[in-house]
């Protein structure tokens, strides 16, 4: 199933920020535009067996198809064994099912993370789009953020379940054995509909704390006069206030840090090569992180009930102020190398240009 929705996520990559209609017509090949087979549509398989070139005019056809195919049916299976089978083991602060497997989904227990599943995923999907489109050094479009705002938003608003870390966490003693089998009774396997002023105002911190991770996280791209860069593009930072939107403020932080972290890792990794390889926009990192948070939040996320509330707002404020100057870090490096690149051409078009006289 993963794979199908990697499937169409490759025409949404395409087609959204050229305009054209994501459902017509049939997908065909770009060079002698013949509409592709059904039988050569199935994903990734459908690649293999056509060895990676069109069936008609032997024209190649992009890994990147069957890698984005992969990569979502790869990461649906985990975040079904992450979420749902194990219980929600995996869920920061939400009490774990007694249960897991499939004994728990056959009674009924898993109703609140089989959504908190589609919650995630739909989120995962749009991150993912998102970062491909700016490697593709194109616009996001804005219908794709709105619609997962308005489905972000409205969903969470009436189904507490789909933020199981709420805005305004106490520290707390461990639960007792009466905890666990009253949560047991009352809590796992069931939805409840309806508005909640605490959803409500999760959801709205969230978009808070998102706005300033955001912001943060993509501020050397407000003050660069020169011509739009790789690294940092237009739409990165709504990106991180969908995250926290969906995820909560807690995690949106740490979703950020990250994010910065792994940025500023890589881009000294490949300090001495050419600004061309491997050039990952920002949201590509956004978008790895939010993988393994989506996967791992409960040992990636620190909550107040896990430590002091002090020495817990001193790692908060620690995380929001290192995310600027990561950023800003990783700007200056990328900065040098297309720096050392453009001079590195000059070079050649000048030794060029003499051997010619």
């Amino acid at each position: 199933m993963g794979s199908v929705i990697g499937s169409f996520l490759n025409v949404v990559i395409y087609r959204l920020p050229l305009g054209l209609n994501i459902s017509k017509p049939k997908s065909r090949c770009p060079v002698c535009e013949t509409p592709i087979q059904t039988r050569d549509n199935l994903p990734i398989i459908g690649w293999l067996l056509l060895r990676g070139k069109c069936r008609t005019c032997q024209a190649p056809i992009s890994i990147r198809y069957p890698i984005v195919e992969a990569m979502v049916g790869c990461f649906f299976l985990l975040l079904y064994f992450s979420l749902v089978h194990s219980g929600g083991r995996f869920v920061p602060y939400r009490i774990p099912n007694k249960f897991w497997g499939a004994y728990q989904i056959l009674e009924g227990h898993t109703w609140d993370l089989i959504a908190l599943d589609l919650y995630y995923c739909y989120l995962f999907v749009v991150v993912l789009a998102a970062a491909y489109i700016q490697f593709d050094r194109q616009k996001i479009p804005l219908r794709l953020l709105m619609w997962c705002f308005v489905i972000g938003f409205s969903t969470g608003l009436f189904l507490p379940e789909l933020h199981p870390v709420p805005a305004m966490i106490t520290a707390a003693a461990k639960p007792t054995a009466t905890d666990l089998i009253l949560s047991e009774v009352r809590y796992h396997g069931s939805l409840h509909w309806g508005f909640q002023g605490a959803s409500l105002m999760t959801l709205w911190w969230g978009l808070f704390y998102g706005g300033i991770v955001g912001f943060l996280y993509s501020w050397p791209l407000m003050i660069q006069k020169e011509k739009p860069s790789t690294l940092f593009q237009s739409g990165t930072s709504c990106l991180l206030i969908l995250t926290g939107l969906y995820l909560g403020w807690q995690q949106v932080v740490t979703v950020g840090f990250l994010a910065a972290f792994c940025l500023v890792c890589f881009q000294m990794v490949v300090r001495n090569r050419k600004a061309e390889h491997l050039p990952l926009p920002a949201s590509a990192f956004v978008a790895a992180v939010l993988t393994l948070q989506l996967l791992l939040g409960k040992y990636l996320t620190l909550l107040p009930g896990e430590t002091s509330t002090t020495v817990y707002m001193i790692i908060v404020g620690c995380q929001i102020i290192a995310i600027p100057i990561l950023s800003g870090l990783a700007k200056t490096i990328y900065r040098k190398r297309e720096t050392h690149s453009l001079f590195q051409e000059s070079i050649s078009v000048d030794e060029t240009s003499t051997l010619t006289e």
